[in-house]
């Protein structure tokens, strides 16, 4: 599909958003038509009385775009597509939609989780043209989430039920706007791998350097027997550092938050990724 989508967390909060207001003064008929968004979809939007979970979900199926003729076809809502809007043109047609509407959402108040959850899925909100605007890079907070998620449950890593709960805690509290809570998390979530890494090879591997307490040690341990190259060692120390320094003086607090969160799972990937090949060595150096 050519249109990223967004998360179904985030189609959830632009529920949570529109319900907010759905029986209150704002008429949505009036706002989405002076917006530019189609006639046709504000009708079929009203028709369905405004229930924003049953719009977005036959969006995304595609199922929003056509109606059953008493005669039992299928037939078009779409003007001009009559006869031929294939089912993928309408899943297609449907994410832009949801994109648009996901935009517009985040002009109305109460949306601050919303632009958390967009920012999750790689997306920032331009709010005058209402579009999704691909953040810079490949880089998704959601995606990264699902592999690193991936990862620990094939891993075998000690306490992995620890670490998953952080990875979890440290997106929803991003989500949630709580900034603090959410970077402690994340610095947590590195915390528990290497810890889990090293007392892992420290029981299996058979190596003469003693174990030693705390995660900055750890992480010179993890080199001395050879699971970090040097150039990961410098990587992983300035990793910890940033995480672990709390406030940076000129960097908003949501940023530091969103920034420490892909840096957890990003890094957090890597040492997983290793610590399979490491397990396999028999904690042993690579040669």
């Amino acid at each position: 599909m050519a249109v990223q989508p967004v998360s179904q967390r985030t189609i959830v909060e632009m529920t949570r958003v529109f319900d907010t207001f759905i029986n209150r003064t704002i008429n949505y008929g009036e706002l989405l038509y002076e917006k530019d968004f189609p006639d046709w979809f504000v009708i079929q939007a009203a028709q369905r009385g405004w229930d924003w979970v049953s719009i977005l979900l036959a969006l995304r199926r595609g199922g929003f775009f056509f109606v059953r003729t008493t005669a039992g076809f299928r037939q078009s809502i779409v003007p001009d597509h009559e006869h031929s809007l294939t089912d993928d043109e309408a899943k297609l047609f449907g994410e832009g939609l949801i994109r648009k509407l996901a935009a517009f959402a985040c002009t109305l108040p109460a949306s601050e989780s919303l632009m958390r959850s967009l920012q999750l899925d790689g997306f920032e909100v331009n709010k005058e043209k209402l579009k999704l605007v691909p953040l810079e890079g490949p880089v998704s907070a959601a995606e990264e989430e699902d592999r690193l998620t991936r990862l620990v449950k094939i891993s075998g890593i000690p306490d992995s039920a620890t670490i998953l709960r952080h990875i979890a805690d440290a997106q929803s509290l991003y989500s949630e706007g709580k900034d603090h809570p959410s970077l402690n998390e994340s610095r947590s979530l590195i915390q528990a791998l290497i810890d889990g890494i090293s007392t892992e090879t420290d029981t299996h591997g058979k190596h003469k350097t003693k174990l030693p307490g705390g995660t900055g040690p750890r992480i010179e341990f993890l080199t001395k027997v050879g699971f970090f190259t040097a150039d990961e060692q410098a990587a992983f120390n300035s990793a910890w550092g940033s995480l672990s320094a709390g406030s940076h003086p000129g960097v908003p607090d949501s940023d530091q938050a969103r920034i420490g969160l892909v840096l957890a799972f990003e890094f957090g990937q890597l040492l997983l990724l290793k610590f399979a090949n490491w397990r396999s060595n028999g904690y042993k150096k690579f040669s």
